[in-house]
């Protein structure tokens, strides 16, 4: 049988499995050996080089490029941020009116070919990501880079001094990932570097522990440790990322000793797998990345706000949840917010404030009649009289949870009289079709890493992932209060009201977090689940063979 180590967010030996919250102390590395190698099994190979691109920021992407360069601020396994003492000595608000966050980078941080990571890659990584410096750029995020006024140095390029033009709290969640400045302008002007260069190209230099030997295509990516790496020495020599579709087919080339590990989401079938396993350690946890529904807001039925309330209404999450991801795990619990995890501090019962997401199918069928709708012979029927077209579910055919959600979904609209058609679309034609708007209703996931700032790239007017055509002047106004509210209560309590603002429109349906598995050779150890959407590559450098 495998062996389910005890962990922050694990609490069980046995299956079903019970969660811990997120809440529990933060995980220990254990002593391990220099040398070695291990394949870890991702599903997608890059989309593209540049991991804060709009393509390249996809969960996949950022796990396997983590490992390449420096990064600000860890999320540990109890999912606390704090700074990352690797790469910097210190960084915090120093000002408040005007806002100024300082970064003193250590002086030993260098590029792998030895050019000095300074001020100039703070510099390059804002710039690219602020429409006001690069309009063209295709950045995944740019709030907050856009309120920058001014970055200053001192004469080592070490300090990095950046002022904003009114505060931004979540300012922590800025630069990701820093940009090698020097190799960029190799590649022309900045939209050109950034969309292209370093887009299109193999990293040629690393900030991180590893950087990338060799490529192969959609097959496999060689990991070598990097010799001008600062930080804490790395202990595998090597790592190879091994792409294999699903996690199903990596959990049977883990049983076959044809890889040494698999992170990914947890399925019933998947656990049921790794539970007639020997020879492997697993642990399981939930994320800060949940599931949910994404309403269209515009178009001949679903800019019908009362529509898109009735849908909310009628369907019910704790049902999904129990009959997903509580198949397997004993003490998953449904979303009450589309803002906070269950366990976060801040949480408050917001569906159940707004009446969304509860099942109520006589609530929402009264919603309905009084809005004009009808039903006839148990279909739907708008106030015109004619009846309701059929709605369409986009899912992703490749992750079996999504799909069974549009399942769960399209059955219990039928009892409200609305008939739904699942388009489950394959890795090429999921993330284009929704960005173009084909679909009624969007199955998907959101990672809450970003805080309030998540829901900004969904549901602000205008911002890049909304897909809905959905504006909302109260939700925009709430979005820009929370990205300048410094008080903690405060920007809990107006992230609660952004909360129920959404879930009253009927724009979004959460319904539980994803709970992501890291199976293992037994021989490994320091491989844990991360909460973080940049996933389990965070503490890379700590990997390694137990020991003896």
């Amino acid at each position: 049988m495998p062996s389910y180590r005890p962990a922050r967010l694990l609490a069980a030996l046995a299956l079903p499995l019970a969660l811990a919250p997120l809440a529990a102390p933060a995980a220990d590395a254990v002593a391990v050996r220099d040398g070695g190698e291990m394949i870890l099994a991702s599903t997608n190979p890059p989309p593209n080089w540049n991991p804060v691109t709009a393509t390249g920021d996809i969960t996949t992407n950022r796990q396997q490029q983590w490992p390449l360069y420096p990064h600000p601020f860890l999320t540990g396994t109890d999912a606390a941020v704090t700074v990352n003492t690797q790469f910097l000595v210190s960084a915090a608000v120093v000002s408040q009116d005007p806002m100024i966050v300082e970064y003193v980078i250590r002086d030993e941080a260098v590029w792998s070919d030895g050019t000095p990571i300074t001020v100039e890659d703070f510099r390059y990584t804002q710039a690219v990501q602020d429409p006001r410096a690069c309009a063209d750029c295709k950045a995944a995020f740019t709030q907050g880079y856009d309120l920058v006024s001014a970055i200053e140095t001192n004469d080592t390029g070490k300090l990095v001094r950046i002022t904003f033009a009114k505060p931004f709290a979540p300012w922590k969640t800025l630069f990701p990932y820093i940009l090698p400045a020097h190799v960029a302008r190799t590649y022309g002007d900045l939209a050109t570097s950034f969309n292209s260069g370093l887009a299109d190209n193999v990293p040629k230099v690393s900030g991180g522990p590893y950087m990338v030997a060799a490529y192969e295509n959609g097959v496999v990516m060689t990991l070598v440790k990097n010799p001008a790496w600062y930080g804490n020495p790395a202990h595998l020599d090597t790592i190879r990322i091994r792409y294999i579709a699903s996690v199903g087919e990596q959990i049977t080339a883990l049983q076959n000793g044809e890889i040494d590990a698999v992170y990914g989401g947890a399925t019933l079938d998947t656990v049921e797998q790794v539970n007639s396993m020997d020879g492997v350690s697993v642990e399981i946890g939930p994320t800060l990345t949940y599931y949910h529904f994404s309403l269209k807001a515009s178009g001949d039925v679903m800019g019908d706000a009362v529509l898109r309330q009735a849908i909310a209404r009628a369907l019910d999450i704790a049902d999904m949840t129990r009959r997903t991801v509580g198949q397997y795990v004993e003490s998953a619990e449904p979303m009450t917010s589309a803002a906070y995890i269950p366990g976060q501090a801040g949480l408050e019962d917001n569906t159940g404030a707004t009446g969304m997401g509860g099942g109520d199918v006589e609530g929402a069928i009264a919603h309905l009649k009084a809005a004009g709708y009808t039903l006839v012979d148990g279909k739907l029927h708008k106030p015109d009289g004619t009846a309701l077209r059929d709605l369409e579910i986009l899912t992703y055919s490749v992750d079996p949870i999504r799909v069974q959600l549009a399942e769960l979904a399209q059955a219990q609209l039928a009892r409200i009289g609305i008939t739904a058609f699942i388009d489950a679309a394959d890795r090429s034609r999921y993330t284009p079709d929704a960005r173009a708007g084909n679909f009624d209703i969007y199955t998907t996931g959101t990672a809450l890493d970003l805080g309030a700032m998540s829901l900004a790239q969904w549901y602000q007017t205008g911002a890049a992932r909304n897909y809905f055509g959905y504006s909302s002047a109260e939700v925009d106004r709430l979005i820009d209060e929370v990205s300048v509210t410094l008080d903690d209560a405060r920007t809990v309590a107006l992230t609660n009201e952004l909360d129920r603002a959404l879930l009253a429109d009927g724009i979004i349906v959460p319904l539980f977090p994803t709970i992501n598995m890291a199976v293992y050779d037994e021989a490994y150890a320091n491989i844990f689940v991360n909460p973080s959407k940049y996933g389990t590559t965070m503490n890379v450098e700590e990997w390694g063979l137990k020991a003896d």
